[in-house]
């Protein structure tokens, strides 16, 4: 039969649950702040937060980054340059003709120089 009465003294009974519970006792209230050191953890309390302030406001005083450069349209570029049109042939060898008769810069083979890759 278990037994179900505790006995001993309330405080060795709250010493014995903080201890199998892992809680230490409360630590003892700081003495009470005089009027000085009050006022003088709110002046640094202040300070800090105007060095916040001023912080924050330098950073929003900056100007924004530029916006990125936009995309480069390169079908346009190459319609600047009114390429040469080929409309259609019934026979292959026709086509054929056409792209070997035609000098290559005029197809847009060339090497964009902002990049260094030859465009195909």
């Amino acid at each position: 039969m278990v037994n179900t009465r505790r006995t001993g003294s309330g405080s060795d009974q709250q010493e014995q649950n903080n201890q199998g519970t892992g809680q230490q006792t409360p630590l003892p209230m700081p003495p009470p702040l005089t009027p000085e050191q009050f006022f003088q953890l709110q002046m640094q309390m202040m300070a800090t937060l105007n060095n916040t302030v001023q912080a924050l406001q330098q950073i929003h005083a900056q100007p924004p980054p530029p916006p990125p450069p936009q995309p480069r349209d390169r079908r346009a570029d190459f319609l600047r340059g009114h390429p040469p049109t080929f409309s259609h042939a019934t026979d292959p060898l026709q086509a054929d003709d056409w792209l070997r008769s035609e000098p290559p810069h005029s197809r847009g083979h060339h090497e964009d120089e902002a990049e260094g890759v030859p465009c195909p």
